[in-house]
C-alpha cells in the first residue's frame, strides 16, 4: 500500500510538469491538410491526375517529334532511292552501276545517322506517375464474423 501511495505521489508531479511544458510551447499554427506529412487520399489523387495529364502531354509531344523525325528520314530515303533509280537508268557499265548503289547506301546511312542522333536528342522517355494506393481500414477482429469451415463429404468416391 505504501509503495502504491509513493508511486502515485511521484506520478502526480510528473504529470503536472509534462502538461505545463506543453502549455508553454510555442504557439504554431496547425498545418493544413495539403501541407501535412501524410496528405489524404483525395489530395494524392488530385496530384496524380495533374501528374498524369503532364505525363500525357510530354508523351504526346515526344511522339509528335518522333513522328516528324521519322517522316524526315523517310523523305530522305525516298529521295535517295529516286535518285538511284534515275541514275541507274543512265548507268551503262558495272562500275557506274556500283557507284550508284554505293551513293544510295551512303545517303541512306547518313539519313539514318541523322535520325538516330535526333531521337537520342529527345532524351529518355518520361516516367509515368504512380497511382496512389487507397489505404484500406481494417475492421476490429471482434466485429468480424467467424467463418465456419465448410463440411466435408464423408462419402467415399466410387472409383
Amino acid at each position: 500500500m505504501k509503495i502504491k501511495g509513493l508511486a502515485l505521489l511521484g506520478l502526480i508531479p510528473a504529470l503536472l510538469l509534462s502538461s505545463m511544458a506543453t502549455s508553454f510551447a510555442d504557439a504554431t499554427p496547425t498545418p493544413t491538410p495539403s501541407s501535412s506529412a501524410s496528405p489524404d487520399f483525395q489530395t494524392l489523387m488530385d496530384q496524380y491526375k495533374i501528374a498524369s495529364e503532364q505525363y500525357r502531354i510530354l508523351q504526346q509531344r515526344r511522339d509528335d517529334l518522333r513522328t516528324q523525325i521519322n517522316r524526315t528520314f523517310m523523305i530522305a530515303v525516298d529521295v535517295a532511292n529516286k535518285e538511284a533509280r534515275t541514275a541507274m537508268k543512265l548507268a551503262r557499265t558495272a562500275t557506274a552501276k556500283n557507284d550508284v548503289i554505293v551513293k544510295q547506301k551512303n545517303a541512306i546511312n547518313a539519313a539514318s545517322l541523322v535520325r538516330d542522333t535526333a531521337i537520342a536528342a529527345l532524351g529518355a522517355l518520361p516516367t509515368p506517375p504512380v497511382k496512389p494506393a487507397k489505404v484500406l481500414e481494417m475492421a476490429p477482429l471482434s466485429k468480424m464474423k467467424s467463418q465456419k469451415p465448410s463440411p466435408t463429404s464423408t462419402r467415399k468416391s466410387k472409383n
